[in-house]
């Protein structure tokens, strides 16, 4: 990718045992809602990039739940044959809810190597539990002020409370304002020296396309030495293309599934080899493809794309399932 202020091959995804000691403010446990909630526990142990991390006493984790997105390709009725609303507790038994944010080890530590290199005026795209910011502020890191594009209510809401209401100083540097990365990064004529991009919930690479899409509208708002950051990019891209390696070696049936915009562009060039590519082949291809292909999200399903991931088998094959083209009808 071509982008002066976007290095492709920085990775957030290192293990640094400050980024689990250092005190952010973090909000309290709610109740179950319609839409979101937040959920506590404590951990004595986690693995975070391979690394097996024990803490001294215990560490209390902080999760924002949302409904799983699978519901609602679903129809689900009670015992009279009534159909159940959307967020109906049921939903819950047969799709669990999904951690939509947390303050896990790997999330600490991706936010926090970022965090180390904040510099100047900021755009955050994604609020989260507003950890990269804290961070940035506890390191004392040269930052003027924090610009944060959040799209969900109940997110500002939780965390305006629990962070900016208790440290005045942190909020005189924060604007957060309602609505998404996308369009402020279209209508705004600001420029930035720092642009931290997190508003995809995991490193699937169903997202890269869209997130390539947003990088190249940030590189239009840097100032000459401004830095785009991209929460879990490296990760999404070694996944992409070790996941091409295996299963372009077996043949996978490609033509029978709905694909992402970046996959779509790697199976149009496996189609028109003439000879069976080397390892070496494709693994560039798969690269170029992931590191240029652009689409912004709201021009592709990403739920109805081909992946081979999921929280666990049963929602991987699920995940395929409803990737799968469906056959027209002979009757």
């Amino acid at each position: 990718m071509s982008i002066t202020h976007f290095d492709p091959t920085w990775r957030d995804d290192v293990f640094d045992v400050q980024a689990l000691e250092t005190p952010i403010v973090l909000p309290d446990s709610t109740s179950r809602s319609d839409h979101v909630w937040i959920k506590k526990h404590v951990t004595c142990h986690e693995t975070i990039f391979e690394h097996y991390h024990v803490y001294d006493t215990f560490r209390e984790i902080t999760t924002v739940l949302k409904h799983s997105d699978m519901a609602q390709f679903y129809r689900a009725t009670d015992e009279h044959g009534n159909e159940l609303p959307a967020g109906h507790v049921a939903f819950d038994y047969m799709f669990p809810p999904k951690a939509w944010m947390s303050d896990m080890g790997e999330e600490r530590c991706t936010m926090f190597n970022a965090a180390k290199l904040a510099k100047g005026n900021v755009l955050v795209g994604g609020l989260g539990l507003a950890v990269y910011p804290q961070f940035a502020l506890a390191l004392n890191r040269p930052v003027e002020s924090f610009t944060i594009i959040e799209r969900d209510t109940d997110i500002i809401d939780f965390v305006t409370q629990a962070w900016l209401h208790t440290n005045p100083e942190h909020a005189k540097k924060t604007t957060i304002i309602e609505g998404t990365i996308e369009k402020y990064l279209h209508d705004t004529e600001k420029s930035f020296d720092t642009i931290y991009l997190d508003t995809w919930e995991d490193a699937d690479p169903r997202f890269l396309a869209h997130v390539n899409y947003l990088i190249q509208l940030a590189s239009q708002r840097c100032t000459a030495d401004g830095m785009i950051q991209c929460w879990g990019y490296s990760r999404m891209i070694e996944t992409f293309v070790s996941n091409m390696i295996i299963m372009t070696k077996k043949n996978f049936p490609w033509h029978l599934y709905n694909l992402d915009p970046v996959l779509h562009g790697f199976v149009e060039w496996l189609n028109a080899q003439e000879h069976d590519p080397t390892e070496l082949e494709i693994i560039q291809n798969a690269r170029t493809c992931a590191l240029t292909i652009r689409k912004s999200i709201e021009e592709y399903d990403r739920h109805r794309c081909f992946t081979a991931f999921g929280t666990s088998l049963s929602e991987a094959y699920r995940n395929m399932a409803l990737a799968r083209k469906v056959e027209p009808s002979t009757t």
